[in-house]
């Protein structure tokens, strides 16, 4: 396509918007292989060394395949390396703001192919493998994340922000629909080594990525110009705007860095998403276990579930990063948040009494979309206090937050599930695996009760005038004194 410029055709302008917001969802399409962690948990911890003879899962710890691998160190690529991608986005975000996304996004790119592959020479060195995977997979999803809403947005109505960042971050949980069934079909229909599925994963991540990054990047300067409307505008009304729908005045990241406000959404997402995480990155565990297991009375329907469990999360992940958005441009963004608090807490308080497969498919698909849901509320809200020209840094300080919870929500997970372990080993009455992560559920109706408060309290700040960064002029309700 020919480049565009502000006077160019609206029309070519309204395609080449949609073209931008299609490869940014197809960018993160392409990461999304920290929501497919279940999947390769389950081979590091179950595969047999006799795999290859068709014993696919170890009977006990001197069979385990990858038997180098603690029980508590599982977790930890997918709670270093998600934490790592949310704190990266603090640099990713100013980069992309200053030289683009087209060239962060291939960077990106680059780290979480490369990174896979290279993960795959390393897998029976725990430590090697955790730091590989940290640093450059979860450094390259922060690249890609950061840019392609910053980008997209900036080519659509205000009143569609909320619209256009479900879409965009539901590639992110998309990205487990295409890689979940894949891993499952190379690594138990194939019967292929984790090794060189790692290796297939990540050049194919190159292939699906580097295309996408060439095609996102931001409108020309000036855009739009007098005479045409942006794409999605809404047509002329005598209704007043409602808060979302208005545009924002920009300021930068210093001035974000001291209002209370972002940090009261860095806590939103460390507290409400450690419910999602800790559930997303068990989801087949938690069905193996607490069904009852090999010996329990549902063990065939759920060894038929537990393939797809990982899939199940994704396709319920990325419908509530949509279906957010677009809500919470309808009813508002603090409405939503208290939705999705109250069905996310009730939901965790029910978690312990799913005990077949289709309670625990439930449970699972309304923790997800609960989580997604908050997954594209937030970014909305960020965009609506802060404004678009500095998003990527500003967004970058409240989604550092989002990646505490991939720390505090699997380590729960982890002490709880080994905390009945070590009950069970002691011989102590009444314990059994059934109760793994009960103590994470109750856990996490504490963390979704504070950040419950945390979201009620929230209101749009002020500013100096001052501290604007694009020439808007503040209406005086909304200026602060110099």
């Amino acid at each position: 396509m020919a480049n565009l410029t502000a006077t160019s055709d609206p029309k070519a302008l309204h395609s080449k918007a949609w073209r931008v917001l299609i490869f940014g969802i197809l960018s993160n399409l392409s990461i999304g292989i920290l929501y497919t962690w279940s999947n390769l948990k389950d081979i590091l911890e179950y595969r047999s060394v006799n795999y290859a003879q068709g014993v696919m899962k170890a009977v006990d710890a001197a069979d385990r395949l990858y038997k180098e691998w603690e029980i508590t160190q599982l977790s930890l690529p997918y709670a270093i390396g998600g934490f790592i991608s949310a704190l990266i986005v603090i640099v990713a975000g100013p980069l992309q703001d200053k030289i683009g996304p087209t060239k962060v996004i291939f960077a990106g790119i680059l780290m979480v192919g490369g990174g896979t592959i290279l993960c795959s020479f390393f897998t029976h060195q725990p430590m090697m493998f955790i730091v590989i995977f940290s640093l450059l997979v979860g450094n390259g999803i922060g690249f890609v994340y950061a840019c392609p809403r910053a980008a997209a947005m900036k080519w659509f109505h205000p009143s569609k922000k909320g619209m256009v960042n479900g879409l965009v971050v539901a590639g992110f949980g998309l990205g487990a629909m295409w890689l979940g069934p894949l891993e499952i079909f190379l690594l138990k229909t194939m019967n292929y080594s984790f090794e060189l599925t790692l290796q297939i994963l990540g050049s194919l991540i190159l292939v699906l990525g580097i295309t996408a990054a060439l095609n996102v990047v931001n409108p020309p300067e000036g855009y739009p110009a007098p005479g045409y409307e942006l794409p999605g505008t809404p047509p002329p009304s005598d209704k007043p705007l409602k808060e979302n729908q208005k545009k924002t005045a920009s300021v930068g990241m210093a001035t974000v860095a001291r209002t209370w406000q972002a940090w009261a959404l860095f806590w939103v997402y460390a507290l409400y998403c450690s419910a999602g995480a800790l559930v997303i990155s068990n989801a087949s565990d938690i069905m193996r276990v607490q069904s009852g297991g090999e010996a329990g009375p549902h063990w065939e329907a759920a060894s038929k579930l537990l393939s797809i469990m990982v899939l199940v999360a994704s396709l319920s992940n990325a419908t509530g990063r949509s279906l957010g958005g677009i809500l919470s441009d309808k009813i508002g963004r603090k409405p939503t948040y208290y939705l999705i608090h109250a069905i996310q807490a009730t939901n965790m308080a029910m978690f312990h009494f799913y005990t077949t497969p289709t309670l625990i498919v439930m449970g699972v698909i309304i923790t997800c979309v609960a989580y997604g849901t908050v997954m594209s509320t937030t970014p909305s809200i960020v965009a609506d206090y802060y404004g678009l020209k500095s998003y990527g840094g500003n967004y970058g300080i409240v989604y550092t937050g989002w990646g505490l919870s991939l720390i505090i929500g699997p380590t729960i997970a982890s002490f709880s599930k080994k905390s009945v372990m070590d009950k069970i080993a002691a011989g102590v009455p009444g314990v059994d695996l059934t109760q793994s992560y009960h103590f994470a559920y109750y856990s996490a109706i504490g963390l979704i009760a504070i950040s419950a408060i945390l979201a009620f309290s929230l209101k749009k700040p002020k500013f100096k005038q001052s501290e604007v960064t694009d020439g808007f002029v503040l209406a005086p309700e909304d200026r602060l004194p110099e």
